[in-house]
């Protein structure tokens, strides 16, 4: 339970000014104690702009081309926990609204799926390029900065634990091996700079435990050339209960045996488990809209595994056996699986992701959205 003389504390701040805004500083209801849903192995599937078509869902089909419900496929084909973006402020498609992801969290609670939130503590997507700070919190000091980020994280956490859809694990941040919030939490390699990231995210990781004491914080990076040195101050600093890494063969290399033996030295450093947070392979480089494809070109492909339905699931079979293989691996997310192209949502709104879901152009599942977890 959050301490409420903080609560005091943190509006005597915002009236004094030191906040740009103070939106986010809004008391949510008390939360009465409750059991997480959680599993021991993570199945996950990231389906967040699936929620952000609430109003104007797409039609889904398995592969004899019959019509499904997206969370009883799911659940059959042993996904046991779905990944939510959060953007902070106004989010526009294909980023769902904070009342689109309680939505979705209560449905797939129903289905016995986990959920898993993904904090982008940005007005935008987060990622090794891009970690810029909301507009609403800019030309704050880092302490009031570390401050509003936690009264934000539990705040929205507290949101999902109000309705019995308690997270089983909620990342602070997305990809943030370059640092989270630019510039005051840029990182580019120095122990100090670490420690200012690192300021920001246990902020946000006090924020969710106040919420939701028995949710696993989880540290989110990529596999570049300076992962082990980047993961090891972080685990100095940092303030987690497992490691996230993402792994596509295009940006972090085909060879997988490379990528996983450094998953494993960073899991060894504090014995803390690790989840492939996201992975994913297209199906084919063809396209349906006029929204350029992230995974659209030959170069991009790892040898032995072709653009196409069986290459797809050969690539996803072989990630989650070889990273299996790995003692401290806890599981495994694929990014977007269900992001197709869908009437009425064309041009700039259409999908980058098409080509690359584990559904065929026509919405019909495809081989690897049943590949054998």
């Amino acid at each position: 339970m959050r301490p409420l003389h903080r609560f005091s504390i943190l509006i005597t701040v915002c009236l004094l000014g030191l906040f740009s805004s103070c939106d986010d500083i809004i008391e949510p209801p008390q939360i009465p104690e409750q059991k997480i849903l959680s599993y021991d192995v993570v199945k996950a599937w990231d389906i967040s702009t699936y929620a952000a078509w609430k109003d104007q869902l797409p039609s889904f089909f398995d592969s004899a081309g019959m019509p499904i419900n997206i969370f009883h496929f799911m659940h059959s084909a042993g996904v046991n926990t779905i990944r939510l973006r959060i953007i902070h402020g106004k989010p526009s498609f294909p980023h769902p609204t904070l009342e689109q992801l309680l939505w979705i969290a209560r449905i797939a609670q129903q289905q016995k799926l986990a959920i898993w939130l993904d904090f982008h503590y940005s007005d935008d997507w987060a990622d090794p390029g891009h970690q810029a700070t909301p507009n609403d919190w800019k030309n704050l000091t880092i302490q009031a900065l570390s401050d509003t980020i936690q009264q934000y994280t539990y705040s929205t956490v507290a949101k999902f634990c109000a309705q019995n859809t308690a997270p089983a694990i909620v990342q602070i941040g997305n990809e943030i091996s370059p640092g989270m919030l630019w510039p005051l939490g840029n990182y580019s390699g120095t122990e100090s700079q670490a420690q200012n990231t690192a300021a920001l995210f246990n902020a946000g990781a006090k924020g969710c435990k106040e919420a939701s004491p028995k949710t696993q914080i989880m540290l989110h990076i990529i596999p570049d050339g300076g992962m082990l040195k980047t993961g090891r101050y972080f685990a100095k600093y940092m303030q987690f209960d497992l490691w996230g890494f993402s792994y596509y063969g295009n940006w972090h290399g085909c060879d997988d045996s490379i990528v996983f033996n450094n998953f494993q030295t960073l899991s060894d450093i504090n014995q803390k488990p690790f989840v492939i947070a996201e992975t994913a392979y297209p199906h084919s480089l063809g396209w349906l809209d006029n929204t350029n494809n992230v995974f659209g070109l030959a170069s991009q492909l790892c040898p032995g595994y072709a653009a196409s339905p069986q290459g797809q699931l050969l690539w996803l079979k072989k990630v989650w056996k070889n990273a299996k293989s790995k003692p401290s691996f806890k599981g495994m997310g694929i990014w977007e699986p269900a992001w197709v192209t869908s009437a009425g949502q064309s041009g700039n709104q259409g999908s980058s992701w098409e080509n690359v879901c584990l559904f065929d152009f026509n919405h019909k599942a495809l081989p690897s959205a049943s590949f054998g977890w």
